[in-house]
């Protein structure tokens, strides 16, 4: 059986990760994670040619982001990535981020699933290719990915898949979505206060060139719920945000 290895590197927070208060914003620290993940695949002969090959590639599903404290611009973030082997066709990715004293600024929880590039059904059972040894059998740390229930909704503008938000799979990139859901909120909320738990359910990709349309709400916590609807009418995505 192969060691099981958990992925580390280091990434510093640029000015142009930073929001107007010179924090680093939600959508910025899962390009980071996102970034660690595809250099960890890349690392074991997972690449562009192994998802040809294998006419499958890992699409998210949900994810939970807990900011312990809010890293801000110049500081030197250690990024440890720790995937964990197929549970009932999920894959659960941990990614943890410490600063340079070595205390916790955020934990990431990601769920993601294979999907066949030919008919973009889900695969329940993933390919043998995909069995892959040095994957956790077990990663300790979870976070709630539920949806928490909302209020009434009000109209929150549109998103579209433009070119600097699509990725290679020709739809909005998962990390941008982040960056969807705090533009969605009422400006002056981000610029008094700081997104410390973020939490995304990805329904419906939206492909190159189309919009959606969003709505927000408060929940009972007094959070952000912010939701996405394709042209189509299929629902795209959910967020909650928790603004303190």
């Amino acid at each position: 059986m192969a060691e099981t290895v958990f992925f580390t590197e280091q990434f510093r927070v640029m000015d142009c990760d930073c929001d107007m208060n010179h924090r680093l914003t939600p959508g910025a620290f899962l390009r980071m994670a996102q970034q660690i993940s595809t250099d960890q695949c890349e690392s074991i002969g997972m690449n562009d040619d192994f998802y040809r090959e294998n006419h499958a590639v890992f699409l998210l599903a949900k994810l939970a982001l807990q900011m312990d404290r809010v890293p801000r611009g110049g500081e030197v973030l250690t990024l440890v990535t720790m995937p964990e082997q197929c549970k009932r066709a999920v894959f659960k990715r941990v990614t943890e981020a410490r600063d340079e004293k070595g205390e916790r600024v955020a934990l990431l929880d990601s769920r993601w699933v294979l999907v066949d590039t030919g008919t973009r059904r889900i695969l329940r059972r993933p390919p043998q290719a995909f069995e892959i040894g040095c994957f956790a059998e077990e990663v300790p740390f979870t976070l709630d990915v539920s949806i928490q229930k909302h209020e009434e909704e009000a109209p929150a503008g549109q998103v579209t898949a433009t070119y600097s938000r699509c990725d290679t799979n020709g739809h909005m990139n998962n990390t941008r979505y982040a960056d969807a859901a705090a533009d969605a909120l009422p400006l002056e909320v981000l610029a008094n206060g700081a997104v410390k738990r973020l939490v995304i359910s990805y329904h419906n990709e939206l492909p190159a060139g189309q919009s959606a349309e969003l709505v927000r709400g408060r929940t009972g916590d007094g959070s952000w719920y912010v939701a996405g609807q394709r042209e189509d009418g299929r629902p795209c995505f959910e967020a909650v945000l928790t603004v303190e």
